[in-house]
C-alpha cells in the first residue's frame, strides 16, 4: 500500500510545527521581508531592496516563496511612463505573524542587543495611549500567565 506524500521540513520532521514553519519562512531574507512587511509597512520591491540590500535576485526569488507559501499577495501597479510593477500585501496568515514576529524582535533586543547595548526599536506603542506593548502569554480571562508557567502537550 502506498505512503501518502508528505513535505519534509527545515528540520526533516513533518510532526514538527515549528519545523513546518521554518520549511515556509525558516531563511534569513524570508523572515527579514515578513518584519518589514508586516512590521514597517513595505510593500514595493524597490523598497524591499533599498531597506535590506539584498540581490535582486535573491529578493525576486524570496518574494515569490512567500506569495506561493500564501503568505504575501501580488498587486500591479504602474506609475506614470514606468512598467508594470507590484506590490506586496500581507495575506491573514501573514497579518497573523506579527505577533511572532514581534516577539523574536523583543527577545533580540534583550539577548542580542546592537553593539554598545542600547535596543535598536521599540516594538510598538498602542494607537489609544501610547504605551509600550510587549507579547506574553494571556489566559482566557485576560491574565499574563509565566512562561515558565505553561504546560506543553503534545497530541499524535
Amino acid at each position: 500500500m502506498a505512503q501518502p506524500e508528505s513535505t519534509v521540513t527545515a528540520t526533516g520532521d513533518v510532526s514538527c510545527t515549528i519545523g513546518r514553519v521554518l520549511g515556509a519562512v525558516g531563511d534569513k531574507w524570508s523572515l527579514r521581508l515578513l518584519c518589514e512587511a508586516a512590521l514597517n509597512g513595505v510593500t514595493r520591491f524597490k523598497d524591499f531592496q533599498a531597506v535590506l540590500g539584498v540581490a535582486p535576485d535573491v529578493l525576486g526569488q524570496r518574494l515569490t516563496k512567500l506569495v506561493d507559501e500564501g503568505l504575501l499577495t501580488k498587486h500591479p501597479y504602474q506609475e506614470p511612463g514606468q512598467r508594470t510593477r507590484y506590490r506586496y500585501g500581507l495575506t491573514p496568515a501573514a497579518e497573523e505573524l506579527r505577533l511572532a514576529l514581534t516577539a523574536l524582535q523583543q527577545w533580540g533586543e534583550v539577548h542580542r542587543p546592537k553593539d554598545g547595548g542600547e535596543p535598536l526599536t521599540e516594538v510598538g506603542r498602542t494607537v489609544d495611549t501610547g504605551k509600550p506593548v510587549h507579547v506574553a502569554f494571556v489566559d482566557d480571562e485576560g491574565r499574563v500567565v509565566p512562561a515558565d508557567n505553561i504546560d506543553y502537550r503534545y497530541s499524535i
